[in-house]
This record gives structure tokens, sequence and C-alpha cells, in this order.
């Protein structure tokens, strides 16, 4: 008697790319991208296992955009559009690039102080100025992802051209079919979740994004044992390529090389989190297995 194999729900998918009848599309924009994150929408999923409880606003929102897309009956993360602020070092594009890890979807920079970026996203129709693929287009197609995480640098820095091209990439209904110039494809963004960096004095206008949601994130800890500490300690891992069920290493042994002080900012505990995950690799792999200790990544909270 054959054995009835258990039921798995397929994974929702939409085709991002539109060009004319016929015209091939580069980059298999014509072959359906996965829309990803809805096996953890749950209470006990994206919003628990994003930490970040050190910035509640931030997580409010995380858990408003799951329930909404529950109750959407929508089986994927979406976020729409979020301008995020903070004072500088608040940990603004960790919170975007831990949300998209834990989400399971890539995370993209869309740094509008880039000239080349800046001429991509400002070209109306194909003229010589667009020059380069967005990296919105790249980072989809690479990861075969419709629903991916973008960080919007500099919009509080660049002129009305270059934020009238933002706009039409990150408006509902415009960017369902946003024209990427140097391809000659239409793409479809309308799944992107949009997070654009706000720096305070220098405020993005409201019409760029009407109606999006706003979080300003609160100054980050600076004691080594805390939410944000782990969570960029797995982020700092990710990047490396460690895998911290496979690595014997201890919280113990890596606060032990955090430094006391220079832990001001999220980007500071970065590089000194990469600095203390190599010094423990290296005295990991040169002890013998005997002496290392139990235990893996443990933790006490705040």
């Amino acid at each position: 008697m054959d054995v009835i194999a258990p039921f798995q729900p397929a994974t929702p998918a939409m085709i991002v790319g539109h060009a004319g009848p016929g015209e091939p599309l580069p980059l298999e924009l014509g072959e359906p991208f996965a829309l990803l994150g809805g096996d953890r929408l749950g209470p006990e999923g994206i919003p628990f296992l994003v930490m970040h409880e050190h910035q509640p606003d931030f997580l409010r929102w995380v858990r408003e955009c799951c329930a909404a897309m529950l109750a959407a009956e929508r089986p994927w993360f979406g976020g729409g559009r979020l301008v995020i602020g903070g004072a500088a070092g608040a940990g603004r594009t960790h919170a975007a690039r831990w949300l998209a890890r834990v989400v399971g979807v890539p995370h993209g920079v869309l740094n509008l102080t880039d000239p080349v970026i800046a001429a991509n996203v400002a070209a109306s129709g194909e003229i010589s100025e667009a020059l380069g693929a967005s990296p919105v287009t790249v980072a989809m197609a690479t990861a075969r992802c419709a629903n991916p995480i973008v960080t919007v640098v500099g919009a509080d820095q660049v002129g009305d051209d270059v934020l009238a091209g933002l706009n039409a990439m990150i408006d509902p209904e415009r960017c369902r079919r946003w024209r990427e110039d140097r391809l000659g494809v239409d793409v479809d963004l309308g799944e992107v979740t949009w997070i654009l960096q706000s720096h305070g004095a220098r405020a993005i206008p409201s019409w760029v994004a009407p109606g999006a949601a706003e979080v300003t994130l609160q100054a980050s800890p600076s004691r080594k044992n805390t939410v944000l500490a782990l969570s960029i300690c797995l982020e700092a891992m990710g990047d490396l390529g460690i895998d911290p069920r496979a690595e014997r290493l201890s919280w113990n042994q890596i606060s032990e090389q955090l430094p006391n002080d220079g832990l001001r900012s999220a980007k500071m505990i970065y590089a000194n989190m990469v600095n203390a995950l190599r010094i423990c690799l290296r005295a990991t792999r040169t002890t013998p297995s005997s002496t290392l200790p139990s235990n893996r990544i443990a933790f006490q909270g705040e």
C-alpha cells in the first residue's frame, strides 16, 4: 500500500518582469519569484525572532505587518513603506538586515547618494541617464525572491528629481510597473518592503512616501549583555559564514573579547563583534576538543 506523503503547502510566487509580446526578459524576470516568510508570520515567528525589545516601536510595526498579512490571507511578509529615524548608531540598518534574515528574504540597499544609482532612480523612460540596473531588481533576480526588504539611504540628501523617481518606485499603485530603463523591462515592486532611513534634522519630504509608517529608534544600549548584542552577534556569524549550531562557542567566550567601552552604536558593536568572533574561532580551532566548553551560544537577556 502506498504511503501518502504529508501535505506541504506550496510557496506563493509571482512574476515580476513584464515586457512586450515575444520579448525575452533578462535575469529570468519572466519566471515566478517566490514570496517568502509566510511560515513565520505568527506571534511566535517573526515578531519573536526579530529580538528588538529595546526598540518597542519597531517591534510593534513588525507585529502589525505580520498581523495585517495574516488578516489579508497573504501568506508572505510585507511591510509596505516605513520611514525609520533615530540618532546616529541607533541601528537602522541592523534592524532592516536582521528583519530580512529572520523573514528569510534578501536585504538590499538603495543608496541614493551614489550618482549611478541616483541616475537610475531618477530616469523616466529609456534615456541615457539610466546607467545600470537597480540594486533592487538585481537583489530580486539573484535570490529569486519577489518580496525583499530594501533599505533606502540618502532620501534626505538628494534633489527632487531623484525623490520623484523614488516615489514612483514605492508608490503602491505605480510601483507595480516600475520601468527598469537599462533592461527595458517593467518590474513589479509591489511586494517589496521599503525602509527609508531618516536622520532627524534632514527630514524626508512627506510627498515622497505619503501614508508610510514612521518609527524612531532609541539609542542603542551600550552594555554587553543585551538582546541587541546577541542579534548583532548572530548577524555577524551569518556574514562570516559561522553556523552557531556547529561551532562550539559560548556567549561568555565571545563577551570576554568585547571591549568594556566602544559599544555606543550598532555599527561599533558589529565591528567589535566580528573581531571577537574571529579571536574565538582561532582559539577554539587550536584547542583540543576535550578541553572545549560543552555549551554553545548561551545568553542571559537584559
